[in-house]
């Protein structure tokens, strides 16, 4: 299967200059493509901003909008199918089929996110992805690619609050980092620059079935103390005195069944703040 693959670190995005690669691929030399020459017609360029209103419906194509404008997702790679030219136009059905092929799931995954925000290890981000494809029309003229773009937002799509290439490696970064909200047992994730009680930081201690539910910040310390080591290593040095570690915990009935804590950072004198301990 011929594959093709244009993908560009956020990285190279950055370098040199703020701009990024806006709008779709065009041909090499400029000629404009006859129907069925160029199984990339028409893909979007790595930096493209779409408006997706939800996630995980690449048949619903977004519309490309101005990066300016309330964008809610951006390219970050871009695959052919290799589907022959006379291949039908996928359905619902034929996505869950695997029609498309290994490109489909090869284009998207959690490490593009990372990537393209240039999350370090143990970054959470507030930002998933989602599978683009072409329209009927593209897909008419030869079009056989399929494009991962990054969105933002935890659950559904939410404008970008600036851009999303690099996020994490420009000044401030709280808005591209998922914290959360409520308490220990009962919370939602939420971008760090909301006000929130805690900052994943994707530490997972070691717990036995069994250990009796940490009802209290007593309890959940001495959990906490496994999380140190990772804490130290996604704040690049050791806590100051103003963070501490903590856990979640889901409540007493899913701990008494299965016991599963996350790491998180929270402030020592407790509340809440609306920043990431990493800026």
């Amino acid at each position: 299967m011929r594959r093709v693959v244009l993908a560009v670190s956020a990285a190279l995005l950055l370098t040199g200059c703020t701009s990024v690669v806006e709008g779709v691929a065009s041909p090499a030399g400029g000629a404009t493509p006859t129907a069925g020459d160029d199984p990339m017609f028409e893909a979007p360029g790595v930096g493209t901003c779409h408006d997706i209103e939800v996630a995980y419906r690449p048949l619903e194509v977004p519309p490309v909008v101005d990066c300016g404008d309330g964008h809610t997702g951006e390219t970050a790679a871009v695959l052919d199918t290799g589907l022959p030219l006379d291949a039908e136009y996928p359905t619902e059905a034929d996505l869950d089929d695997d029609y498309l092929g290994d490109a489909y799931d090869d284009v998207c995954s959690y490490q593009t996110v990372d990537t393209y925000l240039q999350a370090q290890p143990g970054d959470r981000v507030y930002a998933d992805r989602t599978q683009v494809l072409p329209t009927e029309e593209q897909w008419a003229a030869g079009a056989r690619w399929v494009a991962c773009d990054v969105t933002y937002g935890y659950n559904t799509p939410e404008p970008v609050p600036g851009r999303l290439a690099g996020a994490l490696q420009s000044g401030d970064t709280s808005p591209y980092r998922a914290c959360l909200d409520g308490d220990p047992a009962e919370n939602d994730v939420v971008p760090c620059s909301e006000p929130h009680w805690a900052e994943q930081i994707g530490g997972l201690p070691d717990v036995a079935e069994g250990t009796p539910f940490p009802a209290d910040a007593a309890a959940r310390a001495v959990i906490a103390a496994q999380c140190l080591p990772d804490a130290v290593d996604y704040l690049d040095g050791p806590l100051p005195p103003d963070i501490a570690v903590d856990i979640t915990t889901d409540d007493a009935e899913d701990w008494a069944g299965y016991p599963f804590p996350t790491c998180v950072l929270v402030p020592a004198g407790g509340g809440t703040t609306d920043t990431s301990f990493r800026d």
